[in-house]
C-alpha cells in the first residue's frame, strides 16, 4: 500500500488493519506531546500502546524530524527514560490578519509559538509587500510550511499567494483557540471579540461560532449595516469608537487617557449585549477578547458592575479579560492551522468516536 501523508485518513477507515492503526497512533503520540515533554514508558502508560510500537514510532518520528531526544526523566521511579518532545523546528504555519486598513503576517513553530510578526498598510503596494514578507519569513529555514490560517471578513481580497493548505477562520475563534490553549478547561465560556468590530463564540466541547452577537440591540438608534437599529456593532466597535472620537487607531483608543470616556460609555451596550447573549446561551462566564480588551482594571470593575446588575440574581457570571490581548489573534490563528494540519485534532476526536461506535457494536 502507497504510504498516506500524515494525517490523511479516511473516515471510513478499517481500524484493526495495522498501518491505519499506526498512523492514528502517531497522531496520538504527537498530539500527547504537545502538551510537554515526555518517557517512551509514559506515552505508552498514556495511550495505552504497548512500549514496542511506541519505541518504533519514537525511532521513525526522530529520522523524520518530527520528534527530538532530550534529558533522562527522574521523575519517576525504577531506570530513567529519556524525555521526547515536539521539535518546534520541525515545520511552520503561517496566520494572516486581513484587516480594513492593514494586514498583518506571522510564522509560528510547531508548538504555536509566533517566530515573526510583520504588519503592511492595504495599499496599491499590499501584495508586493506581503509576498516579500513570506519569503522573508520562509528564508534561512529548511523546514516545511504545513498551511495557513486567514482571519477575514474581505472575500475579495487575494489569497491566491498564501501559502497552501489554507484555512480561513473567524476572528473569535481564533481568539478563543489562544485562550483555551493556555488555560485547558474553559467549558461554557462566552468570548466577545472587541477590535475593528465584533465577533463571538462559546466553548462547548468544541468552539461555535456566534457572528449574530455583534447585532444584539444595544441602543435605541443607529443604523447597521446589517439592516437593523440599535446594533451592538454600530453601538461599541472599535471602528465607530474611532469615528466617534477621531482616534487614529484602536491602539489608540486603548492606550491613550484621552479616551477613557468613550470607552466607558461604550461598556453600557456591551453589557446590554452580554446580559442578552449570557442567558440565551446559559454561558457559565465571559471572556474578552481582541486588541480592545487591553483595558484598564477599573474599565473591567466597571463591565462586571453593569452585566452584574443586568443579569437575574442567581446568574453569578464573571467577566474575564484576555490573557493573549492583541497578540491573541495570530496566536490562535497559528494553533487552529496546526490543529488541522499537523495535529489533526478534530480528526482524531471524530475517529475516536466513531471507534467508540464501532466497539459498542
Amino acid at each position: 500500500m502507497e504510504k498516506q501523508p500524515l494525517g490523511v485518513y479516511n473516515y471510513g477507515m478499517d481500524f484493526s488493519r495495522p498501518d491505519n492503526a499506526r498512523a492514528i497512533n502517531r497522531l496520538k503520540v504527537l498530539s500527547e506531546l504537545r502538551t510537554g515533554e515526555c518517557s517512551r514508558a509514559e506515552l505508552s502508560r498514556r495511550l495505552g500502546i504497548n512500549k514496542v510500537s511506541i519505541g518504533d514510532m519514537i525511532q521513525d518520528m526522530i529520522a523524520e524530524g518530527l520528534v527530538t531526544e532530550g534529558k533522562k526523566d527522574t521523575s519517576q521511579a525504577g531506570r530513567p527514560g529519556t524525555l521526547i518532545s515536539i521539535n518546534k523546528s520541525a515545520g511552520r504555519v503561517f496566520a494572516f490578519d486581513i484587516r480594513t486598513r492593514s494586514i498583518s503576517i506571522s510564522v509560528s513553530d510547531t508548538v504555536g509559538n509566533v517566530l515573526r510578526f510583520e504588519r503592511f498598510p492595504k495599499n496599491d503596494e499590499t501584495a508586493a509587500n506581503i509576498k516579500k514578507a513570506i519569503e522573508r519569513m520562509r528564508s534561512g529555514e529548511n523546514v516545511k510550511i504545513f498551511g495557513s490560517a486567514v482571519i477575514t471578513t474581505d472575500t475579495d481580497f487575494d489569497t491566491s499567494y498564501f501559502p497552501r493548505p489554507l484555512i480561513t477562520i473567524p476572528r473569535a475563534i481564533a481568539e478563543a483557540s489562544a485562550e483555551i490553549y493556555k488555560t485547558k478547561n474553559m467549558e461554557g465560556f462566552l468570548f466577545l471579540s472587541w477590535s475593528e468590530s465584533f465577533d463571538a463564540a462559546l466553548q462547548r466541547e468544541e468552539l461555535m461560532h456566534i457572528p449574530t452577537l455583534a447585532h444584539i440591540k444595544a441602543q435605541k438608534d443607529g443604523a447597521c449595516y446589517c439592516g437593523g437599529k440599535g446594533c451592538l456593532e454600530v453601538a461599541a466597535s472599535g471602528r465607530t469608537l474611532m469615528e466617534r472620537t477621531g482616534a487614529p487607531s484602536i491602539r489608540d483608543l486603548v492606550r491613550n487617557p484621552s479616551y477613557a470616556a468613550s470607552i466607558k460609555e461604550a461598556l453600557r451596550p456591551i453589557a446590554m449585549a452580554l446580559s442578552e447573549a449570557v442567558q440565551a446561551t446559559a454561558a457559565s462566564d465571559v471572556m474578552i477578547t481582541g486588541d480592545l480588551s487591553a483595558l484598564p482594571d477599573s474599565a473591567y470593575a466597571y463591565l462586571q458592575n453593569l452585566v452584574t446588575a443586568l443579569l437575574p440574581p442567581d446568574r453569578g457570571v464573571t467577566v474575564y479579560r484576555s490573557l493573549s490581548g492583541e497578540n491573541g489573534t495570530r496566536e490562535g490563528a497559528a494553533i487552529a492551522a496546526l490543529d488541522l494540519f499537523f495535529y489533526r485534532t478534530q480528526l482524531l476526536k471524530k475517529l475516536e468516536m466513531i471507534q467508540r461506535i464501532e466497539n459498542a457494536l
